[in-house]
């Protein structure tokens, strides 16, 4: 759980956030892994949770917005901050590592925090 905190507070995503929210979501983030070309996140699906990209890049397509994210940036924050389903699609444009975050353990505070930070899509 130790190098999960770390990765979790080495990101600028997540700078800010209290060492009790960090370690509460250490104990519950997963690590996963996408090929080039695989989607993380589909248009208009429920929203799940979120990732935090440890490495490689992801593409962004939302309406309005094209965009590529990388390590230490997170995706999927949008859908948990104002509900609903996802506007958006997300796709591996490298092998991707990643933390998970299951919706369940993002609270309201935090969920508003990342949208704060990542406006654009």
């Amino acid at each position: 759980m130790t190098e999960v905190y770390d990765q979790l507070r080495a990101a600028p995503a997540f700078a800010g956030v209290s060492d009790e929210t960090l370690t509460r979501l250490a104990g519950v983030a997963t690590e996963a892994e996408f090929p080039a070309g695989q989607v993380l996140i589909e248009y208009d699906t429920p929203a799940s949770g979120l990732y935090l990209i440890l490495e490689g890049r992801v593409a962004v397509h939302a309406p309005g917005a094209q965009l590529e994210r990388g390590p230490g940036e997170v995706v999927g924050e949008r859908a948990l901050a104002i509900g609903g389903t996802r506007g958006g699609r997300v796709s591996a444009i490298t092998s991707v590592r990643c933390l998970s975050i299951a919706r369940e353990h993002v609270d309201e505070d935090l969920a508003a925090r990342l949208l704060e930070q990542y406006p654009e899509a």
